[in-house]
């Protein structure tokens, strides 16, 4: 009789092998989408928190160097020019109006901060028709002004931050209103 010696296999059978790749797929496919969220959200977060100290430093600086501060949005910051009817134009500035004009001239005017642009596919709506905030020598601006940040176009994690005429700011937290005319 012949003595059959059977080797042990080392290794996957192909099932084996295509049950755990399907797993594996599965598992990377819910972190993705589970990353994708949390990164939306820590987005409007993130803006929310960088808005809100722009705005206390304008209000700083106009009640300390008491020249009216512009905080607005511009298409080409550093030149001259108006403050764009959109805040999700260009890059928001501040400036310190010292001729009172309304509009950054940058041989009177001192440029004071610039926000780059807002992320991709995000947009930054005022529910003013002013658009642009002033702060005058108290820190006051002339009338509350709504903002809302949207980080998605699925306005699934907008914000709402809101300057009040005391020149403060509070967060509202999560809106349900959107950044679409």
């Amino acid at each position: 009789m012949k003595n059959h010696h059977f080797t042990k296999q080392h290794g996957f059978t192909l099932i084996e092998l295509m049950v755990a790749i399907a797993i594996g797929a599965i598992l990377l496919g819910m972190a993705l989408f589970s990353t994708t969220q949390m990164t939306n959200k820590e987005k409007a977060n993130n803006f929310a928190m960088e808005f809100k100290r722009q705005v206390k430093f304008a209000r700083a600086k106009a009640m300390t160097t008491g020249d009216p501060v512009i905080m607005c949005a511009m298409a080409n910051p550093g030149e001259n020019g108006s403050c764009a009817t959109d805040w999700t134009t260009g890059t928001i500035i501040m400036f310190s109006d010292i001729d009172n004009s309304g509009s950054f001239e940058k041989d009177n005017d001192i440029l004071l901060r610039s926000l780059s642009s807002l992320v991709s596919n995000s947009k930054l709506k005022s529910t003013a028709t002013d658009k642009f905030l002033i702060f005058d020598q108290r820190g006051q601006v002339n009338t509350t002004q709504s903002f809302i940040y949207c980080p998605t176009s699925d306005n699934k994690y907008n914000v709402e931050l809101q300057v009040m005429p005391a020149g403060t700011i509070r967060d509202r937290g999560k809106t349900t209103s959107t950044c679409d005319s």
